[in-house]
């Protein structure tokens, strides 16, 4: 009888040991997914930038800030300019002396997830040049 009460409480064991690391593998692979995802959200968003920046006239103004809402995640994009002579309307700008990288901007994109169980946060700099 106690050999059987023994057998029973180290098979209870055993078996919540299993549902411990079965359980923290799942969250490492939720987590994975959502990292990855975040990741990729990223190299998007700094694409997505870069053609809103092509596409943009800056002889009236200065693009400042996108930012774009996804279910899982918030994406804030702001441009810092460098002109030789700042334009009106142009929040970020920087006076540069050199004629080589008048019109360069800094891209600065942040990815953020809404989910408070997965806080992930990614940032990208990107400069582009005229």
């Amino acid at each position: 009888m106690i050999i059987t009460i023994v057998f029973i409480v180290v098979m209870s064991v055993i078996g919540i040991m299993i549902l411990k690391f079965s359980s923290a593998s799942t969250t490492h692979t939720s987590r994975s997914f959502m990292d990855t995802r975040a990741e990729l959200m990223l190299r998007s968003a700094t694409e997505y930038a870069i053609l809103a920046l092509q596409g943009h006239d800056f002889n009236s103004t200065c693009l400042n800030k996108i930012n774009l809402d996804d279910e899982l995640f918030d994406i804030n994009i702001t441009y810092h300019y460098f002109f030789t002579n700042c334009p009106s309307g142009c929040n970020y700008c920087s006076n540069i002396v050199t004629e080589d990288t008048n019109g360069s901007v800094l891209v600065y994109v942040t990815v953020s997830s809404k989910n408070p169980n997965f806080h992930i946060r990614k940032v990208r700099f990107t400069l582009q040049n005229p």
